[in-house]
């Protein structure tokens, strides 16, 4: 009875998992069947008298679909959506076509790898086409130039084994997550160029591995912003196309950049002056800053580098006394854009600075949403009469060096967010501070 009972269970065991692939097959054929019909021209080989496994660019094992390879087929035709049925499929490349439709469902296929559907014309993304796809290495939808404009697939949050990411020209619009990067530890290629993605850098890029960043040409009003000091932090970032968008502020320290051999940063609205980080990079190789607003003198690299730097404020011959002062202010405030000077004219940001015989007497800043620090190199502008700084968001102290001004009979740095002691001026400065809750009133 014994052995009766164990002969039964073992030939259980058995039917289970064969009646299992078999019914997986079937799947395998319901959908390699729609697929046949639904491609024009018919690929080379594909018949419905012959099985699906020896048709032209379909790999399988143990009759069940592995890989589906037909790049660059002039096919044309929308691809059935139960595409998940394959539930075997570890690659389908079917870039360089001319497909229509959406894009087939890729949710649930855990052994998923692969995926190559650039350039083609899919029209959009269906809801959760990318839910749970964990062994997924390498998705490229670039150059789908009909998508209905979509966000960034946050889908992907399972897909942690991503290590090149291609939707570059695929109509994404609106920011990134913040966090993305951390989703994927081992992404190492990220091409998100020609969308319309707005906002700043995320955080997460400056700890992750990615080598090969192209964040370039974004849209004409929606374009990323803000400061790219995230990238001085990229450990083995290697090539950063950033040009063509509306990124502000300074180009950071790039002294850590090890692999850097290729950085493109021009039509920005770049300031301050060009890092000297970046002249000893053994790596780098070519580098374009024109179309911005850097400031200061003009940049000397390396013979062996391809660099451009044209149209920006830099200094015409050495740069004035005057010019020199005004950049270390201006980088106490971040180098904004409205303190861009124009090249080696101390007097050229009339009317806030009025000058006279081409010396600076008057300051006015007020209102201009400045932040940062009051710089102690004002003390060094010695004709100043009046400096005005009042309703801004600066904080830290009043420097002592201003007191030292001898033709100062204005300071006003009312409403702003400055704490410490203020300093003893001269009886003949009118000083004004008014709206800043955490300055000391010493000595005004």
């Amino acid at each position: 009875m014994h052995r009766l009972s164990y002969l039964l269970l073992s030939i259980l065991l058995f039917i289970i998992p064969v009646a299992g692939v078999a019914i997986n097959a079937d799947e395998d054929a319901d959908y390699m069947s729609q697929l046949l019909k639904a491609l024009t021209p018919t690929p080379t080989g594909w018949s419905q008298k012959s099985h699906f496994c020896k048709w032209s660019g379909i790999v399988c094992m143990s009759g069940r679909v592995r890989a589906i390879a037909l790049p660059s087929s002039n096919l044309t035709g929308t691809l059935p959506p139960d595409l998940n049925t394959l539930t075997n499929l570890t690659h389908i490349d079917l870039h360089n076509n001319s497909l229509t439709g959406p894009l087939p469902y890729l949710s649930g296929l855990y052994l998923l790898q692969t995926v190559s559907f650039g350039h083609n014309n899919f029209t959009s993304i269906l809801d959760g086409c990318f839910r749970v796809i964990p062994d997924l290495r390498t998705l490229n939808l670039s150059n789908n130039l009909n998508l209905i404009p979509w966000l960034f697939p946050t889908d992907l949050i399972d897909s942690s084994l991503m290590q090149t990411l291609d939707l570059e020209a695929t109509n994404i619009l609106a920011t990134l997550p913040s966090e993305m990067f951390d989703w994927f530890p081992s992404l190492h290629t990220v091409f998100l160029s020609h969308n319309n993605i707005t906002g700043k850098l995320p955080v997460s890029l400056g700890k992750s591995a990615v080598r090969y960043l192209r964040f370039n040409d974004q849209g004409m009003w929606n374009r990323f912003t803000g400061s790219i000091d995230v990238i001085s932090s990229m450990k083995f970032l290697s090539q950063a196309w950033l040009h063509n968008n509306g990124f502000t502020g300074p180009i950071p320290n790039m002294s850590n950049s090890n692999y850097l051999f290729d950085l493109q940063l021009h039509s920005n609205i770049l300031t301050g002056l060009v890092t000297p980080s970046l002249f000893p990079l053994s790596t780098l190789k070519n580098i374009s800053i024109h179309d911005n607003c850097l400031q200061g003198p003009v940049p000397v690299f390396p013979k062996d580098i391809k660099a451009t730097w044209e149209d920006n404020n830099f200094c015409v011959g050495p740069c004035d006394p005057q010019v020199t002062i005004l950049l270390q202010i201006f980088e106490a405030f971040g180098f904004p854009v409205l303190l861009s000077s124009k090249g080696s004219d101390a007097c050229s940001l009339e009317p806030l600075f009025a000058c006279q015989r081409g010396k600076i007497m008057s300051i006015d800043l007020n209102n201009q949403g400045l932040t940062g620090t009051i710089s102690m190199a004002f003390s060094n502008l010695t004709s100043l009469v009046i400096l005005n700084l009042g309703g801004n968001n600066l904080t830290g102290s009043i420097p002592r060096s201003l007191a030292t001004l001898r033709q100062l009979q204005l300071l006003d740095v009312s409403d702003n967010n400055l704490s410490g002691r203020v300093p003893e001026f001269s009886s003949k400065v009118m000083l004004i501070t008014r709206g800043n809750t955490l300055l000391g009133l010493n000595g005004s």
